[in-house]
């Protein structure tokens, strides 16, 4: 937008603090100076169509120390309940006056409530809305009827080296649809090594229960450490509202037609040795050039549905099959439509119970192209070796224009999605590859501390969106 609009854009931002960690051979401090709060990013932030209202509500979980450990962070509720908001009764289970309660269940004769159990439950958000939730009002503190009280949302006094924990968020915008940013400011000095140690992965959880589903959910950053996290936090990751669903399509509420539809094509099966092996949605013309003009079923993993014929004809290429290890596995690519009236809009990679989607694969009103995009994939493994990649999904604007708009990437207002954060003190911390540390214990008394937040911004006479790091410079 111009300086001469003669209305000034809404924004607005939430902080939870995340962060303040240390660490040792014998336990840790994992917890957060900073705080949770929903205020104006600047003074006097007007727009003529309404108020922009963000709002959060989230479930914390830990699995470390044992429920009966006289510092356990846990509720009455058990382990692994932290926190949580709204939490009328201070359980640590999310909760409503009506006794409406986060897990469907009973908990073990012992009171300690299983991972399990976890899996069985869910948030509450078919009953979490703008209108409960503003019955709540701002969470002032966070604290739990066991006598533990901490001050932040994530505050644990002796994590272990095999400890993990998770905060799925849920973010609702109220009154308006707007664009949605997770961000991070860095709220002191951090220890570098203490940041490659620690292990984290943010997720779309469509289920909204604490939970990575492999064949529903979709990495928002993909297993890596804290220190590879943080530069994309200060820049702000935006989030997309079609991950969600077809029925989460980005609406301003100005109207308009769905010109710049992104379509799934088809599927494209990788061998160990790079070549490529099965085609769903089409046929292999030659070595690696695909024509996808044939519908076909998708896989469940993949979303379900069906891949949509569009005759466009792509050239793949693997350019790189070294992966960290020095073992010879495909884990990069070329791509380009060398024949069709569609661009690229998206290309999904699929490898080692890990995905990775590529978006919006050029810039402004070019986001979908027909040129070479070449991409390298950061896979995981379950045991966080990196994965070669097995199959390339891929996507295309449903559109015949040459200028086609980008996809639109705005939150309809008055509904509920959820994104969860895990983080991991492993304890096969490789500290060959953390430049000055010799061993485990060079970790004591290192702390790391940053705040992880959720930024909006207005979508109605907002075409062009500055995002978190335009925004607050």
């Amino acid at each position: 937008m111009s300086k001469e609009s003669s209305f000034e854009l809404s924004r607005r931002k939430a902080l939870a603090g995340i962060g303040a960690v240390g660490v040792a051979s014998t336990g840790a401090g994992f917890g957060t100076s900073a705080y949770f709060s929903d205020e104006e990013s600047f003074e006097n932030n007007t727009m003529t169509a309404g108020e922009l209202d963000l709002r959060l509500d989230w479930q914390q979980l830990y699995w470390g120390m044992p429920y009966y450990h006289d510092q356990a962070p846990y509720g009455s509720a058990g382990r692994p309940f932290v926190n949580a908001h709204p939490d009328h009764d201070d359980d640590g289970m999310q909760s409503l006056d009506d006794d409406t309660r986060y897990v469907d269940g009973d908990p073990g004769d012992d009171m300690n409530w299983s991972m399990e159990d976890v899996e069985d439950g869910a948030n509450i958000q078919e009953d979490l809305t703008c209108e409960t939730l503003d019955n709540f009002g701002d969470p002032d503190s966070f604290h739990n009827d066991n006598g533990f009280e901490p001050d932040s949302l994530i505050d644990l006094d002796d994590v272990k080296p095999g400890d993990c924990g998770e905060v799925t968020f849920s973010y609702h915008l109220c009154d308006n649809p707007g664009y949605v940013w997770l961000f991070g400011e860095l709220a002191d000095d951090i220890d570098d090594e203490l940041a490659e140690a620690i292990e984290v992965k943010f997720w779309y959880d469509l289920g909204c229960n604490n939970v990575f589903d492999e064949e529903q959910d979709q990495l928002i950053f993909q297993w890596g450490s804290m220190a590879e996290l943080l530069p994309y936090l200060t820049e702000g990751l935006q989030l997309d509202p079609r991950v969600y669903g077809e029925n989460h399509d980005g609406d301003t509420g100005d109207g308009g037609d769905d010109s710049g539809e992104c379509v799934k094509v088809g599927k494209v099966d990788v061998n160990e040795d790079g070549t490529f092996g099965e085609v769903d949605g089409g046929t292999k013309e030659n070595g690696n050039v695909f024509n996808f003009d044939d519908d076909a079923n998708a896989p469940p993993w993949s979303g379900g549905g069906d891949y949509k014929a569009r005759d466009v004809t792509v050239e793949v290429e693997i350019t790189e099959f070294e992966d960290e290890d020095n073992e010879e596995e495909p884990v990069s690519i070329k791509a380009e439509v060398i024949d069709g009236d569609y661009g690229l809009c998206r290309i999904r990679v699929n490898g080692g119970q890990d995905s990775e989607t590529f978006y919006d694969l050029g810039e402004g009103e070019e986001a979908c192209v027909t040129e070479t995009r070449e991409l390298e994939t950061n896979l995981r493994n379950p045991g966080d070796q990196r994965a070669a990649i097995s199959n390339i999904e891929f996507f295309v604007c449903d559109i015949d224009e040459d200028d086609v708009p980008p996809p639109n990437l705005c939150f309809p207002a008055d509904e509920t999605f959820c994104v969860g954060f895990k983080w991991c003190l492993p304890t096969d911390v490789d500290v060959e590859t953390i430049d000055g540390i010799d061993d485990i214990n060079d970790l004591q008394a290192m702390s790391l501390s940053f705040d992880l937040g959720f930024y909006t911004e207005q979508c109605r006479h907002n075409d062009d969106p500055t995002g978190p790091s335009g925004a607050m410079d």
